[in-house]
């Protein structure tokens, strides 16, 4: 039987960049974490997070020492590197301990970090706090990031003492946890984020072809819906590799009805463009009373 882990305990984050390190004051400014451990790959990082000794009680130079006697481990990495990550913990870790990570594809982390973890003792267990920003680095990490922000916790094993631990973890720094599995999530997420984000960034690459520098006359609409173009290309390089048949589907379902707007326009069907309209409204202001 998986042992019940205190929130108050030891967690250890490895990798604090914006998300490993918003995640480290959230847990310290709730008082959800006896003692954080953390690693980061950079010199220059680590030594950010010493001269923030009241957010992290211990610095290690090794993603092995941080682990060794932690009792939940969050894999705050690029998609790519963490099952990497994991591979060099796995005989590391203590009996009884959680894994976790943070990344935004599930089947192809879950399915690799099943199996390194498999007969060490540790349990893995997928979560994704959809909690991100186009900024990154620790210096632009915040308390505030997650609260009341969705997270999935990805299991195939849906009742284990460890996906309620990880509920438990997720909602103690104030997120709304939502319990899968791993299609699903790469289903779900093909749509609301990795999808906007291909489309944003198709946006920009489009204005930036105009003979005219457009830039000088955009206002805030433009920029509201192409913020998210400002993330990683590198870190987007993995995801988008990672969960490619789920963002695949996507990007030709919404093909279809980009090429259904453009046969209404082609044909001035305008009352057709006009329920799209309304349709697309009612969507929207529906979601913005569930935010």
């Amino acid at each position: 039987m998986f042992p019940y882990m205190n929130l108050t305990d030891t967690v250890a984050i490895l990798g604090t960049g914006l998300l490993g390190a918003s995640l480290a004051r959230a847990l310290k400014g709730r008082n959800a974490a006896k003692k954080i451990k953390a690693w980061s790959r950079s010199e220059s990082t680590r030594a950010k997070c010493r001269a923030l000794a009241d957010i992290f009680d211990e610095v290690c130079e090794t993603p092995r020492e941080a682990v060794s006697d932690a009792d939940l481990i969050v894999l705050c990495a690029p998609t790519d590197n963490i099952p990497v990550l994991a591979a060099d913990i796995s005989r590391n870790l203590k009996e009884g301990a959680i894994v976790t990570d943070v990344g935004s594809v599930k089947s192809a982390i879950c399915g690799k970090c099943g199996k390194i973890f498999s007969g060490s003792g540790a349990v893995f267990v997928g979560s994704h706090p959809m909690a991100g920003s186009e900024k990154i680095g620790i210096d632009f990490s915040d308390e505030k990031l997650f609260e009341n922000r969705p997270c999935f916790v990805v299991s195939d094993n849906p009742n284990a003492p460890a996906v309620k631990i990880l509920e438990d973890f997720w909602s103690a720094i104030g997120m709304r946890v939502y319990r899968t599995n791993a299609g699903h999530h790469d289903f779900i997420v093909a749509r609301i984020s990795h999808l906007p984000h291909l489309i944003a960034g198709t946006l920009c690459v489009s204005a930036s072809k105009s003979s005219d520098d457009l830039r000088k006359y955009c206002g805030p609409g433009f920029r509201d819906t192409t913020r998210v173009a400002s993330g990683s290309p590198e870190i987007w390089e993995s995801i988008i590799a990672d969960n490619r048949p789920e963002i695949l589907a996507a990007l030709k379902d919404y093909r279809d009805d980009l090429n259904a707007l453009i046969a209404n326009i082609e044909d001035g069907d305008f009352c057709a463009v006009s329920e799209r309209l309304r349709a697309a409204k009612k969507y929207r202001d529906e979601l913005q009373k569930k935010s």
